[in-house]
């Protein structure tokens, strides 16, 4: 039983922690880097893989996908969706966005760098999609009715909210870089906003689920609050 209470404590903790380090990412580097980069903002978080940050930009984006990847849901497709979630983060990782000033291959296999920014945009895509997939339909999920008002009903509605403001930003996203121009996205920083937008939504998403946001008053006879599908 102590046994038990350890693991589940240890779950929390998992989760809890994915979520800080979600919402971490976005602004330790984007404050990290100004002091060394004349104070200029940069245009996505991507890029900062191109500043002082880059190793705190994929450490922490490994860690994530370690996290993702050894995290067990309570069925296969919680950890389905887990995996190829932290398949696609350290696809962002390896495989940076293009930056016009930088012409040397880059990339972990130094591929091209345009095939290099293919595979990081379908990774970013797929690696958020699948965040806001995971909030709204998989972290909500419960084996019986949720009542209204209930510490569930309102862990649910951070959920979705979550979950739809990183769709909804994806939504913005995708037809800003189609039908803007890369000056408009530069001199905007719309997509660094965007990211941010996620990122966050993505750590709360987490936090929630870890209990650090919204935990349930009541205990389980294990003396745990109380972990289960329905959370």
């Amino acid at each position: 039983m102590k046994r038990n209470k350890s693991i589940v404590i240890s779950y929390m903790h998992l989760r809890t922690l994915i979520g800080v380090l979600g919402i971490l990412l976005p602004f330790v580097c984007v404050f990290g880097s100004l002091p060394y980069n004349g104070f200029v903002v940069q245009d996505s978080i991507s890029m900062h893989y191109y500043t002082n940050m880059r190793d705190i930009f994929v450490g922490i984006l490994i860690g994530v996908a370690l996290f993702l990847m050894t995290y067990k849901g309570y069925e296969r497709i919680d950890n389905v969706v887990t995996n190829l979630t932290g398949a696609f983060a350290i696809g962002i990782a390896c495989f940076p966005c293009i930056n016009p000033e930088w012409t040397d291959p880059v990339s972990l296999l130094l591929l091209p760098n345009s095939v290099t920014n293919i595979i990081h945009t379908l990774s970013a895509l797929s690696f958020f999609s699948l965040l806001a997939a995971n909030s709204i339909w998989i972290f909500t999920k419960s084996s019986h009715p949720v009542e209204k008002n209930s510490r569930k009903y309102r862990r649910n509605q951070l959920f979705v909210a979550c979950g739809a403001a990183i769709f909804a930003s994806i939504g913005i996203l995708i037809p800003v870089t189609v039908f803007t121009s890369d000056a408009f996205r530069k001199e905007s920083r719309i997509t660094l906003v965007l990211e941010i937008v996620m990122l966050v939504a993505f750590g709360v998403s987490w936090l929630v689920k870890g209990g650090a946001i919204l935990p349930d008053l009541k205990t389980s006879p294990e003396g745990v609050g109380a972990d289960s599908p329905e959370n």
